[in-house]
């Protein structure tokens, strides 16, 4: 019997003409393996109501066709259920198909599908909110705020972004609670990660593991701007570790103290939170497709 594969493809993702995405899914799935249907979603969280739908009716996978904000939507929807979530990377980051090691290139992306394997991997809730790969409320949440308004999409805008705000962006003290222990964290750079990275290669948390059941924190402090190009070259080459300004931590239940808004980002999709704010992991939650051993 076939198994039932549903794509759900972000129109407003990636910079291809989206009938392409359909020619080149009907072409390379493999359809003695997948009886696979395609929809588009119509507005924020749609997804989210397609893959629900599709995991109510035992759909073997939900595939997202879009960046990290897609999938987020579109895994959420997955939730308690067997159906895997496959991932087609089309945006800006592709942060976590980077992370699981899944092709870029949209055709090997399918080829992936039709040789893969279900595995099981941890999520994140953040308040009442969903992630699965990366939450921040420091300088990248600032930054995702701005390049979700900015008027050209991709790497060179969100690169231009970071270079005209660094300046601008001061270190904030945040009053935390980490599996019961209270500290105090002055930080520039904030992050709770399930996966490594923010999207393209940009690893900031090193040793994070989607099957480990932590959440990895990385916390960097305000450096000098001369050393912006050092921290940069770090991020970029997964040694971010060995800069004095990185610190560290790890945890399974998170509350951060939250007296104002506090502009924050998940998976890549920029977020405002209100009043305390408390992160907890989900161990193995959720299936996704990945390659082969």
């Amino acid at each position: 019997m076939k198994k039932k594969i549903r794509f759900i493809i972000n129109p407003k993702s990636g910079s291809h003409n989206k009938l392409h995405y359909v020619q080149w899914i009907e072409s390379g799935i493999d359809h003695s393996i997948y009886d696979a249907d395609i929809s588009f979603t119509e507005a924020p969280l749609h997804a989210t109501v397609l893959s629900k739908e599709a995991a109510g009716q035992n759909y073997f996978a939900v595939v997202a066709v879009g960046g990290d904000g897609s999938v987020n939507e579109t895994a959420s929807g997955l939730m308690g259920s067997d159906t895997a979530l496959g991932i087609i990377p089309t945006g800006s980051g592709n942060g976590m198909a980077r992370h699981l090691k899944i092709p870029i290139d949209f055709k090997r992306a399918i080829d992936l599908l039709n040789f893969s394997r279900s595995d099981r991997i941890d999520t994140l809730r953040v308040n009442e909110r969903f992630c699965i790969g990366t939450f921040g409320i420091g300088f990248d949440a600032h930054i995702a705020h701005l390049f979700a308004e900015a008027g050209t999409r991709g790497y060179s805008t969100y690169v231009k972004l970071v270079l005209s705000e660094f300046y601008k962006y001061p270190s904030h003290q945040y009053k935390v609670v980490i599996d019961g222990k209270k500290t105090e964290l002055n930080s520039f750079l904030f992050t709770f990660a399930n996966s490594s990275q923010f999207g393209n290669n940009a690893v900031i948390a090193p040793f994070a593991n989607v099957k480990d059941g932590i959440i990895d924190i990385s916390i960097v402090r305000k450096f000098p701007a001369i050393m912006a190009p050092n921290l940069i070259f770090r991020l970029m080459n997964n040694n971010l570790h060995k800069s004095r300004y990185y610190t560290g931590m790890s945890g399974k239940s998170i509350q951060i103290e939250n007296k104002t808004g506090i502009k924050g980002h998940i998976d890549g999709e920029p977020v405002m939170l209100h009043g305390d704010i408390d992160v907890q992991i989900f161990p193995l939650s959720i299936n996704v497709l990945v390659a082969k051993k």
